[in-house]
């Protein structure tokens, strides 16, 4: 029988996350715009939390992480977004690109990249470098095979080199690992299909500009440019001709991640109006005595909840190796990033000219709500792959 409690062990790890983001973020919550262009404030924040394990949290204790398990990842996401959507990323896209390493490397590998990424001393970051400039979601459409993908790898001695360009890829220019998706030939398709982690300071590995984007600036993304980097083929996570396989498998686990980071979202600009329409004096009564306002905030309310399920059901369902798991992971996406676009902009609509105004935080959260609507396959791309599941 299915038990909808939240375990003790997950219940003292979403508790560390809450406590984290109370003391650590929020108090920043409004300096993070002004500071889009050097992400000072963000490195002190990723040092706390390195030293508190949250880097770590999925890798194996053997390597020095966490051990957590997908439902508790999900736990802790959801009380870090719920007070800041960019650092919820930032951690995110770290364990992100982790999981690459986590599907398929062997075990010197997994002793030589996962243990600096679990680092309590150091915020060691990682990057995972999918999207090109000329093909933008393409590279994660399963039906496209990669055969867009001009990240070139080419073999030579004892050697891998890599040419090309990614972008948007968080943590770009500041992480310590990039796993890079890259082809030996895109006319291969699948069997061309590779994955490469490059580490920081290898020559002819470079950034262009920091974006600066509508929300979440805590999240650095830059241009990552590879000129003839060289790695050793030990390097290879897998063989040539597993990429494809190993990057489907990866944003089915962390397409959760998108969904739980937009519950935390919307719960927290949940909370915020709620708490501000049962004080805010209209007509004579609180603003959440009106029937009107009252009845979107339990659609609101409703949405919140089916959201989390449904992630929750996708968590499952992956570690039960369900046949139906990606469709649950791309439906958990989907239904969870609406969700939260939905209900951020209602809660700036309650709030009037107040939720609209940068002294308060409705207005973050909704401008941070709606890029996860694109990242991680667009909504209308995995509407279509959720379609043909069917």
């Amino acid at each position: 029988m299915y038990s909808f409690e939240l375990s003790e062990d997950r219940k003292a790890f979403q508790k560390a996350a809450r406590d984290f983001a109370e003391n650590e973020v929020r108090p920043l919550n409004g300096k993070f715009d002004d500071d889009w262009n050097t992400h000072a404030l963000m490195s002190e924040v990723l040092k706390k939390a390195a030293a508190l394990g949250f880097m770590g949290l999925p890798i194996d204790p053997k390597y020095g992480g966490s051990g957590a398990d997908g439902m508790t990842i999900m736990a802790v996401i959801e009380e870090l977004a719920a007070v800041n959507g960019g650092v919820a990323c930032v951690i995110g896209d770290t364990w992100f690109a982790q999981t690459p390493i986590v599907i398929a490397a062997n075990e010197e590998q997994r002793e030589r990249f996962l243990r600096p990424l679990s680092s309590r001393e150091k915020a060691n970051l990682g990057c995972i470098c999918m999207t090109e400039p000329a093909s933008g979601a393409d590279i994660e459409d399963p039906r496209m095979k990669l055969r867009t993908v001009k990240t070139m790898v080419r073999e030579e001695g004892n050697q891998y080199v890599i040419n090309g360009v990614k972008m948007w890829p968080s943590n770009a220019g500041i992480a310590s690992h990039y796993v890079v998706i890259a082809t030996t030939d895109p006319r291969k398709e699948d069997a061309g299909s590779c994955i490469l982690v490059v580490e920081e300071g290898t020559p002819g590995l470079s950034f262009g500009k920091i974006e600066r984007k509508m929300g979440m600036p805590e999240d650095q993304n830059r241009e990552v440019v590879f000129d003839d980097v060289r790695v050793p083929k030990t390097n290879l996570l897998g063989k040539i001709g597993d990429g494809q396989r190993i990057l489907q498998t990866t944003v089915a686990y962390n397409r959760l991640g998108a969904g739980m980071i937009s519950v935390g979202l919307a719960r927290g600009a949940f909370d915020y109006a709620l708490n501000y329409c049962k004080s805010r004096v209209v007509g004579g009564k609180p603003l959440i005595e009106h029937s009107l306002i009252s009845a979107m905030f339990a659609d609101m309310a409703m949405e919140i909840d089916a959201a989390r399920l449904l992630v929750y059901r996708a968590s499952w369902a992956l570690r039960k190796r369900d046949p139906h798991r990606a469709r649950y992971s791309d439906m958990a996406k989907v239904y969870a990033t609406n969700a939260a676009m939905k209900v951020t902009t209602d809660c700036v609509q309650v709030m009037g000219s107040y939720g609209y105004s940068r002294e308060y935080p409705v207005e973050k959260y909704m401008r941070d709500a709606k890029i996860v609507q694109i990242y991680l396959g667009p909504n209308e791309l995995l509407r279509q792959l959720i379609g043909e599941s069917l």
